[in-house]
């Protein structure tokens, strides 16, 4: 039985230990009991806990496979080696399908793809919506494919076990087509385990359009958990493409020297 007490042990010439005793069990139990912020805070707060969890990350590298099935045969993988961090910079190294260097230096995109080229500019300011959340989420965290849904109205809908809960986000414009929706689904550490995109609506929810599962979950830092594997599945013109998302050899928050994000460093 949970916080068992021998009172034998706690004579009545001793009331304030017993007293003490007592209260650092209630504390005790208390942890034991407490939620993650993700799982009690209102639906409308919820991205922002899930941002949270990664804003003590500054850094971080990490190498990504990607393996793409499109069905009848067609497949292709992409393997690279990945230095992020906070401020707008990235450096990538490709080295499957193709040798590509990508390196961001907060300013521009200088991509180089042969020897005998010159890298190809451009400026981050320039840059489309998809292209700043891959570049301002941490890589291995579900951050970038929740960043569509900052600003849209959520609410919680029935979560289905082992889940601890489920929000729905959506958008629509003036003439009230849903635009975007999709629920986003935790496991019961507050960790994103699966997102769910819908066509037509978050209601739908025994549609989805696409889905992403979230796994090989682990705790890099106090707080902070990445994941070694990413599923996602599509339905595009009666196909269905799969991508597996294998990220592995993490170093989270280490000591980056800044030419690793200077252009003049590799072109």
């Amino acid at each position: 039985m949970g916080f068992y007490v021998n009172r034998a042990r706690f004579p009545a010439s001793q009331p304030g230990t017993r007293a003490l005793f007592f209260l650092a069990a209630t504390l005790a139990a208390a942890q034991v009991c407490a939620l993650p912020a993700v799982l009690e805070a209102p639906a409308s707060n919820v991205l922002a806990e899930v941002r949270a969890q990664y804003a003590a990350v500054s850094n971080l590298t990490c190498t990504v496979r990607r393996e793409v099935a499109a069905g009848k045969g067609g497949k292709g993988e992409m393997m690279s080696r990945v230095a992020w961090a906070r401020g707008d910079r990235m450096n990538v190294q490709i080295v499957k399908p193709v040798q590509r260097r990508v390196v961001i230096d907060g300013v521009t995109v200088q991509i180089k793809e042969a020897a005998d080229q010159a890298p190809a500019i451009y400026q981050v300011t320039n840059q489309t919506e998809t292209q700043f959340a891959n570049l301002r989420s941490v890589p291995g965290s579900p951050e970038e494919m929740l960043a569509p849904f900052a600003g849209m109205s959520a609410k919680d809908r029935p979560a289905k076990p082992p889940l601890a809960r489920s929000v729905a986000f959506s958008s629509t414009e003036t003439n009230g087509h849903i635009v975007v929706a999709a629920t986003v689904s935790f496991d019961n550490l507050g960790r994103v385990a699966r997102i769910d995109f819908f066509p037509d609506g978050p209601d739908d929810a025994e549609h989805p359009r696409s889905s992403a599962a979230f796994l090989g979950a682990f705790e890099a830092r106090p707080g902070i958990w990445l994941f070694r594997r990413v599923e996602t599945e599509t339905f595009l013109s009666g196909r269905i493409i799969k991508t597996v998302s294998r990220f592995d050899k993490f170093e989270v928050n280490g000591s980056l020297p800044d030419s690793l994000f200077d252009p003049k460093s590799f072109f």
